[in-house]
């Protein structure tokens, strides 16, 4: 009978395993689309098996391990870094792109061919009214498309800043999310799926964010490192980043706009590990991109280059030349105005100089001799003349040189994002096959675990009539 009351007893803790097995399987296949989740397995292990010593046997579950993988959860982070970074690139210089007319047709190019255009006919006919005025319409034209073109990056920089803000302040949302997660892990079990899940998903999307390092500590929490050096995570704890626009000492060029600056809670600047993920595209888009076209405190930037350069050109030739050679002689006065203390506001202040108007454009060259159209037919000829303020290129190239760089740079952006995206769905199909659920898988092993419990049940089935014949036939004995 004690044989008996063994596999009685041996057949329902088979059953209680296999039921433990069985609801791991189910939580598999409820949780196969869940973000985070990896495959869950129960361990079983044989009991001892020996009928001399009165063990006998049957299975027992020594816990649940899952099937996550960290380097191929590294490669969907490193991925996923990368390609946040080459999106915010690509949709950023795209924008700035718009701005700069590489076809000459509009804005700043076609302003400027107009201007030469409106030169060439007043050199033609410096004394025609008609054609003094056509100059200063063109000159006005010209004036506004550069404004416009500034006013536009500039206001890429405001809308830049804001994403930039706004992105800081996700980043600080999920390592607060992921120090909560770490609480909980801290006061419950380090191997609970649902936890492992959030937190491995929250650490994938801020991973898209910025570059981090990750490492698991003994109790099962995160530690999170920004650019691998500054801590973000440690326990339960997160430490936020801060924005910071702080003008630097000694700057180049007073009164200019400051470059934005990532600064931990504690004040310490840490832009320079920011160079991935969408926070550090916009860094470098804000830092380097945008300011090498209109300017910071350390450098005036392109478009404000060309229109002081093409401002002071035009204005020394008309000073230097006169309306009316008398007696008394007349000065030539300057056909345009801008900022002169802050070189990074030529291009958001150009415009025509107050006191000019047709009849006080100076077509004369004094000489000697002097020539009717000879200031005329020298600012015609701008057209055509390198600069050496322009790199020596003229300024119609000068400006092509920015919209080209800056398209450019905008079409190997667009590649690195279609490539980055390719990278980051190979890393993440790759991790699915080691760690992700496999709904066939499941379901062979829940047939499995099925057919084992119905003959785990049948025995025990087998074993109560076998019993129950031995009881029946004792009482008849007794009888």
């Amino acid at each position: 009978m004690s044989s008996l009351f063994a596999a009685l007893n041996t057949a329902g803790n088979a059953l209680d395993v296999l039921g433990q097995a069985i609801g791991v399987v189910q939580n598999n296949v409820s949780n196969s689309s869940t973000p985070g989740y990896v495959t869950q397995t129960l361990n079983m292990t044989a009991s001892p098996f020996d009928v001399s010593g009165n063990l006998w046997g049957g299975v027992r579950a020594s816990g649940v391990d899952n099937s996550r993988n960290v380097f191929a959860e590294q490669a969907v982070w490193s991925a996923n870094e990368q390609a946040g970074q080459s999106t915010q690139e690509a949709s950023s210089l795209s924008a700035l792109q718009n701005y700069f007319d590489v076809s000459g047709t509009s804005g700043v190019p076609a302003s400027l061919s107009s201007l030469y255009s409106a030169f060439s006919a007043w050199s033609s006919n410096p004394t025609d009214n008609t054609s003094r005025q056509q100059v200063i319409s063109a000159a006005t034209n010209f004036a506004q498309s550069v404004q416009q073109t500034a006013t536009n990056v500039e206001q890429l920089r405001t809308q830049t800043d804001t994403q930039l803000s706004g992105t800081v302040s996700n980043i600080n949302s999920l390592t607060s999310q992921i120090a909560t997660i770490n609480g909980e892990i801290q006061s419950g079990d380090g191997t609970d799926a649902g936890l492992q899940a959030q937190l491995y998903n929250t650490i994938e999307q801020l991973s898209n964010l910025a570059p981090i390092n990750v490492t698991t500590a003994s109790d099962g929490t995160a530690v999170v490192l920004l650019g691998g050096q500054s801590p973000l995570v440690e326990g339960n704890q997160s430490n936020a980043l801060q924005l910071s626009y702080q003008v630097p000492a000694n700057p180049a060029i007073a009164n200019a706009t400051p470059d934005a600056r990532l600064l931990t809670s504690g004040g310490t600047d840490v832009t320079a590990l920011v160079n991935q993920g969408q926070l550090g595209a916009l860094l470098s888009f804000r830092n380097t991109t945008l300011p090498s076209v209109i300017g910071d405190s350390s450098q005036q930037g392109s478009l404000n280059q060309l229109a002081q350069t093409v401002a002071d050109t035009v204005n020394n030739l008309l000073e230097g030349g006169q309306i009316s050679s008398g007696p008394p002689a007349v000065a030539g006065q300057a056909l345009f105005s801008y900022s002169t203390p802050n070189p990074t506001e030529a291009a958001s202040s150009l415009a025509l100089a107050p006191s000019i108007s047709a009849s006080t454009l100076a077509a004369i060259s004094p000489g000697p001799p002097a020539v009717a159209n000879g200031i005329a037919t020298q600012l015609a000829n701008l057209s055509t003349a390198q600069n050496a303020s322009l790199n020596n290129l003229t300024a119609t190239d000068f400006y092509s040189s920015i919209a080209s760089g800056i398209g450019q740079s905008e079409a190997t952006a667009s590649a690195n994002q279609t490539t980055q995206a390719q990278l980051l769905s190979q890393a993440q199909n790759m991790r699915a096959q080691v760690e992700g659920v496999s709904l066939n898988q499941q379901a062979t092993l829940l047939m499995q675990y099925q057919q084992s419990y119905q003959a785990a049940a049948q025995l025990i089935s087998t074993v109560n009539i076998t019993m129950q014949s031995l009881l029946t036939v004792m009482q008849d004995t007794n009888t």
